[in-house]
């Protein structure tokens, strides 16, 4: 059996871009297990890892550009593992300053020769020689000749995805919005209140060394600035909090959660918003956390032991199908937080931009309308459904939720800021909670709060 112990963190990093591009996983899951697999690596070793590895993901389209001016060889035909060597190598030469470029060259030659062999050693270290020499030579779109191919290639964005923005948006915020993707996020927090309160956690988190500061508009969020690995995170095992960006935790402000109720989490995994609305009620009432899979019931079953939450009963089911729940049983609230295109969430998850199409978003905008129709059927008279996503396209957004309306005249649209702090009003717009990355310094988010007639 071939020992993996001592491979270098460039060698690792590789082997996550392959995964990510054979798998559907996430990229911290799988910097999460490499960390566990290859036990040598120091604390400054995993940083370097993690900074190739989202380096990359951030600037693929940029390093993609030079590889089609230096390679003979069409960038659609280059053997996918070649390829990611190329980009983890021009990454390395073109954005990290501290790293030598000999450094960057030779290791990239070598995982190439094992990889292909000294035919695609040879390849590598040409195309990457040929940038050392040629880099101030390569051009760069126009942004006054084509906004959208310029915004594409010089800040890494797919072009659909660009034009697509540039039409809702126009050309500044789509600027903004792919600048502020290509940012390192600080880490948000949201405390659990069952254990203490915000500000007694960031006190203890600032003993260990950290700065923690609390969020704008999430009355129990935390961010923190230049973290350790989550693996490292103080008090993370004693449940004191949960990783949960600010944005996502507003769905449960909007949602309103009052204790002694009974409430449904439509599409629950991983757990973020189904523990937060048990916290809100304080651990008494009941909530019912439904999702697809075994697997992902277990993710929310561990964060509710870890948070030590006690009133959540998970379902097996089909959000679009009948629930596995007694014959006309209705719910106070329903929280549809919907599968989405995610493209509210790229500085977090620079994957998903080369992972999901334009095809995706009508595919899932669909979805969503036929989840968000049958959810309601369990709202009771008089009680609440909220319709959330982490995107910020109207079709998966406001348009669902218009036909929606169109089809269930026994609902609603709520007036949400009666129930929400004063600070948030600023994000609610045409009745909706709406945030927008680079303005609020959050994930891109949608709430509806909607009303069921009595």
């Amino acid at each position: 059996m071939r020992n993996f112990e001592k491979k270098t963190p460039r060698a690792i990093c590789l082997e996550i871009l392959n995964q990510l591009k054979e798998e559907d996983r996430h990229p911290d899951r799988l910097l999460s297990d490499s960390f566990k697999r290859y036990r040598h690596l120091t604390p400054l070793d995993r940083g370097f890892l993690t900074e190739l590895t989202y380096g990359v993901l951030r600037w693929r389209e940029k390093l993609d550009w030079s590889i089609r001016h230096l390679s003979k060889i069409p960038l659609e035909k280059i053997e996918p593992g070649t390829l990611n060597i190329l980009r983890l190598g021009l990454y390395q030469i073109e954005f990290l300053t501290r790293t030598p470029a000999s450094a960057a060259v030779n290791e990239s030659v070598e995982l190439a020769k094992r990889h292909r062999g000294s035919g695609g050693g040879g390849f590598v270290n040409a195309i990457l020689r040929s940038f050392l020499r040629k880099k101030g030579e390569i051009s760069y779109p126009e942004i006054d000749q084509d906004p959208a191919l310029h915004l594409s290639v010089v800040h890494s964005h797919p072009l659909w995805l660009v034009r697509r923005w540039i039409e809702e948006v126009g050309i500044e915020d789509t600027l903004n919005v792919c600048v502020f993707n290509n940012r390192i996020s600080p880490l948000t927090l949201r405390t659990n209140t069952l254990k203490m309160g915000r500000e007694e956690l960031i006190e203890r988190i600032g003993e260990k060394g950290l700065k923690a500061i609390p969020a704008s508009f999430a009355q129990e969020g935390i961010l923190l600035e230049d973290p350790p690995p989550t693996s490292e995170l103080p008090f993370l095992n004693d449940g004191f909090f949960t990783i949960q960006d600010e944005a996502s935790q507003l769905v449960t402000s909007v949602l309103n959660p009052k204790s002694g109720e009974k409430i449904l989490d439509g599409c629950a995994s991983p757990g973020g918003k189904t523990t937060h609305i048990a916290q809100r009620m304080e651990n008494r009432g009941e909530v019912y956390a439904l999702d697809l899979t075994k697997d992902k019931l277990a993710l929310i079953e561990e964060m509710c032991r870890r948070l030590g939450i006690k009133i959540v009963k998970t379902l097996k089911g089909d959000a679009t199908q009948f629930l596995p729940v007694s014959e006309g049983m209705t719910f106070d609230r329903v929280l549809a937080d919907v599968p989405c295109s995610g493209f509210g969430t790229l500085r977090k998850n620079p994957d998903l931009k080369w992972r999901k199409g334009e095809e995706d978003i009508k595919r899932l905008s669909d979805l969503q309308l036929s989840i968000l129709a049958h959810l309601s059927e369990y709202v009771k008279k008089g009680g609440v459904l909220v319709y959330s996503t982490c995107t910020v396209f109207h079709e998966e957004n406001e348009g669902v939720v218009e036909k929606f309306l169109e089809g269930h005249p026994e609902f609603q649209l709520d007036r949400m800021a009666e129930i929400l702090p004063k600070k948030c009003h600023a994000l609610i717009k045409d009745g909706y909670l709406k945030t927008f990355p680079p303005k609020d310094g959050m994930d891109g988010f949608f709430i509806a709060r909607l009303i069921k007639k009595d």
